[in-house]
């Protein structure tokens, strides 16, 4: 969806469900030390306040996230930002660790986008507004039976990018998640 259209729809709710991917669906986040900037960076916008996250799931090319948008922003630029700092630190990491081979397809698969200001993620999202009990229940499920499809793990809760196991009150999560809801009633 174009950001010039997202306005529109950012007036009609504050909880998303959001998808974003890298270019050329490259699989970066089968590297621990990438995705961990991931749940840096989510642990760093949710703590100031930016937004409340009800579920999260990192595949090795994508991830999903269910977000309650505090009022004071909109999720065009609380997705824009996590996308802008996420990839100048991920373009770091694979500069550290000399991961050249990452950053050549990245950098070859860039410059299919519409826009190359981004190296790492595809220069829009997928952004949909959740707006019934129903659709969020779907979508959580959906994310969390996301690495079991791909058959990455057998059971949804043993995915340690995703807060499946919050669900079920596992002790060893990443990020604190909004299981019961409570943001909904704000």
């Amino acid at each position: 969806m174009r950001s010039r259209q997202r306005n529109i729809y950012e007036s009609t709710g504050d909880v998303f469900f959001v998808t974003s991917t890298v270019v050329g669906h490259t699989k970066i986040f089968e590297l621990e030390v990438l995705c961990n900037i991931l749940i840096d960076n989510l642990k760093f916008y949710q703590n100031r306040g930016d937004f409340r996250i009800i579920a999260f799931v990192i595949m090795p090319n994508h991830f999903h996230l269910i977000l309650k948008v505090s009022k004071k922003t909109t999720i065009s630029k609380v997705i824009g930002n996590f996308k802008r700092i996420t990839s100048r630190q991920i373009s770091e990491k694979l500069i550290e660790i000399n991961r050249n081979d990452i950053i050549k397809t990245l950098k070859e698969k860039s410059l299919e986008e519409p826009t190359n200001d981004s190296k790492v993620w595809k220069y829009r999202f997928d952004c949909l507004v959740i707006n019934s009990i129903e659709t969020l229940n779907q979508k959580i499920e959906y994310i969390y039976y996301n690495p079991v499809k791909k058959k990455i793990v057998s059971n949804a809760e043993d995915w340690k990018y995703s807060s499946a196991g919050n669900y079920l009150n596992k002790s060893d999560c990443l990020i604190d998640v909004d299981t019961e809801w409570k943001c909904l009633k704000d």
